[in-house]
């Protein structure tokens, strides 16, 4: 979870009498639309590094938007989960036992499923696209030598790059660029109703 936050209380009392709690006004805001630039910025870059679609990150991040009487604003990422490599397999691919069918020499087709994720794409060897007991299309590998038990092969995780000092440094620099700007925009709202 990443914070913007601000103290007010010095560039408040700048402003005067006059107006009096106009810079806590003029915060909320400001705030609100600052950490909806970072957000945005965040989810270009996880997207690009991840392979994960926009969309897909935009709905798992939830945005806490400041108030009068809280100013800060943060985005959590928690629910931004890696889901199963089943969601980088091209669609015309995603078909049980795809990768792993046999030539008519008897050797397999591939040597595991290919999908492109991380920004690239790769085969991952030992892995296979099977249903699971709920019915729906994974990508599988086997857990030991058998061919029981099998574990499914997740995708990259937008949380953990969302969480990584990278993309912390790059929120970073998008706060202190777009805060400054959006409180100077909305101050200059409020004075505008003082006249």
């Amino acid at each position: 979870m990443i914070s913007i936050k601000d103290d007010l209380n010095l560039l408040d009392r700048k402003v005067g009498k006059m107006a009096q709690g106009l810079v806590a006004r003029a915060a909320g805001p400001a705030m609100n639309r600052a950490v909806k630039s970072v957000n945005s910025e965040a989810i270009k870059q996880v997207a690009a590094e991840t392979s994960v679609k926009q969309k897909d990150i935009r709905q798992a991040h939830k945005l806490y938007l400041a108030r009068r009487d809280r100013l800060q604003a943060s985005i959590d990422a928690a629910k931004a989960r890696a889901r199963n490599l089943i969601e980088y397999v091209r669609p015309a691919q995603r078909k049980a036992g795809h990768f792993n069918s046999r030539s008519t020499r008897g050797k397999f087709k591939a040597p595991g499923v290919k999908a492109k994720a991380w920004g690239k794409s790769k085969t991952y060897a030992g892995t296979f696209i099977a249903r699971a007991p709920q019915g729906q299309l994974l990508v599988f590998a086997r857990k030991g030598p058998g061919r029981l038990p099998l574990k499914g092969v997740v995708g990259p995780s937008p949380r953990g790059t969302f969480v990584s000092q990278r993309l912390i440094e790059v929120m970073e620099r998008k706060a202190r660029e777009r805060v400054p700007i959006e409180l100077t925009r909305s101050i200059t709202n409020e004075l505008r109703k003082l006249k």
